[in-house]
């Protein structure tokens, strides 16, 4: 989905508070329709034509090394990820078809806090399903296919010197490490008493019975209980459930490990944050850090005038993946996106096209910030008067600032 797509632009305000939707399920004014099925947006119906799905998987051990094409990446992408990609130059497309017979494995590369430099870090991702258009001396031109994250990797041999994210546009071989994935136990576990331990079972952690399980636990201790809390599992889950309740999201996994992507991927963070979650190999530290994003980041602004454009209560899903998704324009470039039903402060631009529509069923119109005119996202509205919600906006995570309100632009002070 490119501007450029949307040849006739026009101009239309979007009020403060105006609705957006009322969101797959329904909002809480609109009548009853037919609700959209979120399993449509994760297909990618879009670049689906003529794809074939790849046999086999790759099972890496933490610390395996190899070498691997890898191109940059404007944000950290999570392992759990689904990623649509479009291969615009002969020579990626190349060293993709080669990827492909071998291992089906490629890499994306973090920016730095900056968003100018390597990090040193990235994300494995697999081929599942790839197709080719126009055929170049027997190697795909065009190469269409779509990936899954699957494990964080540290580049080897690193030069010293900065190197700038530009540099890897287009793909390039380079030997990467697979960084471990560890899930610490209960810090107090080695203390528990077999009598105490019915009390310490999920569904008993917050009844009163519980809770002094743990402090005659912690008293057996150096520490005090509060210090054992803080990476306590179970605590840290009941936090993000209540979060992931607030937005629509119902289904958790219970292993640490994927949670912890499953929550990183969800969230709309600063380059500097997203990195922070994306270095730590420990699964509760990385869900303490998210816990502490989520109490205190509640608004979403623009990230070049830092004007509000919605806050975190106006998130949902229009995946089954989750509120955000990642999606390839005809351009290639890869845009990760954010559902929510309401905006303020946008213009819109650009006549309703559903021309290479990311949501079937629905047209798109470019959405950019009212203050300073950045491209933060689109509209995307019911091509049928029955689909549920009538209306929604994509935005852009890449191009949001996430924020208290008191931190907010200056065109949400007047």
């Amino acid at each position: 989905m490119n501007r450029e797509e949307n040849d006739a632009h026009h101009d239309n305000r979007e009020e403060d508070g105006g609705s957006g939707g009322g969101g797959a399920n329904g909002g809480d004014n609109e009548p009853e329709g037919e609700l959209y099925d979120l399993a449509l947006a994760t297909v990618h119906s879009y670049i689906s034509a003529g794809m074939m799905p790849l046999r086999g998987r790759a099972v890496l051990e933490p610390g395996w090394q190899g070498r691997v094409p890898v191109m940059a990446h404007h944000n950290c992408v999570f392992p759990g990820e689904t990623m649509p990609m479009m291969m615009r130059h002969a020579n990626d497309a190349v060293l993709i078809a080669k990827a492909i017979r071998h291992n089906k494995l490629f890499g994306l590369l973090c920016p730095d806090a900056t968003g100018n430099l390597v990090s040193g870090y990235g994300v494995l991702c697999e081929v599942f399903e790839a197709g080719a258009e126009e055929e170049l001396n027997d190697l795909p031109k065009i190469s269409s296919f779509k990936a899954r994250a699957l494990y964080r990797f540290r580049i080897l041999n690193l030069p010293k010197k900065s190197v700038v994210i530009t540099s890897f546009n287009r793909m390039k071989l380079v030997d990467v490490t697979v960084l471990p994935e560890v899930a610490t136990r209960d810090s107090l576990c080695t203390m528990r008493l077999h009598s105490l331990a019915p009390l310490q079972a999920p569904h008993h952690t917050y009844t009163s019975g519980g809770a002094q399980a743990r402090r005659l636990e912690a008293s057996s201790s150096p520490w005090p209980p509060f210090v054992h809390d803080i990476f306590n599992y179970q605590r840290l889950r009941k936090s993000i459930q209540d979060f992931f309740t607030s937005i629509k999201i119902d289904k958790m996994p219970d292993d640490p490990v994927l949670l912890s992507f499953m929550v990183a991927s969800n969230l709309v963070l600063s380059l500097g944050d997203c990195l922070a979650l994306f270095v730590v190999d420990n699964a509760l530290l990385r869900l303490h850090l998210a816990v502490g994003f989520i109490k205190r980041k509640n608004t979403l602004c623009c990230l070049s005038c830092l004007t509000e454009i919605t806050d975190r209560n106006h998130v949902f899903p229009m995946s089954s993946e989750g509120v955000t998704g990642n999606y390839v324009n005809l351009g290639g470039h890869v845009h990760d996106v954010l559902t929510v039903r309401e905006v303020r402060n946008v213009n819109l631009s650009g006549l309703p096209t559903d021309e290479y529509s990311w949501f079937p069923g629905y047209a798109w119109t470019i959405a950019t910030c009212e203050h300073c005119d950045s491209h933060v996202g689109w509209r995307f509205e019911a091509l049928k008067p029955t689909l549920r919600p009538q209306r929604f906006y994509g935005l852009c995570r890449h191009n949001l600032q996430p924020h208290t309100r008191q931190d907010a632009g200056p065109a949400d002070r007047n």
